[in-house]
């Protein structure tokens, strides 16, 4: 029990002069990197679902709605995704 307990407290990681908080703060960046890019993208992807909607024919604008409201859906995906990843990186600081 006592070396399984060793084992959860890592502290310095073999094979170089990294930390886990150096592999923390390398996900983190990532992440909020991923989060600026993401968001970014769904911007642009709404503001062509927007013009999409406004030119086509009244046939095709429940396709271009549900397609807007599949962007939206991503966006918070996407921030639930990076927030999730950023509490659990929080919990080993």
């Amino acid at each position: 029990m006592k070396n399984y307990i060793q084992l959860l407290a890592i502290e310095k990681l073999e094979g170089g002069n990294y930390n886990v908080d150096t592999v923390l703060n390398a996900i983190k960046q990532v992440t909020d990197w991923a989060l600026k890019v993401g968001i970014a993208l769904a911007g642009v992807s709404l503001v062509i679902g927007f013009v999409v909607y406004s030119v086509v024919d009244v046939d095709q604008k429940p396709r271009a709605k549900q397609r807007i409201i599949q962007t939206l859906l991503g966006i918070g995906g996407i921030v639930l995704a990076i927030s999730l990843v950023n509490i659990v990186i929080g919990l080993f600081k």
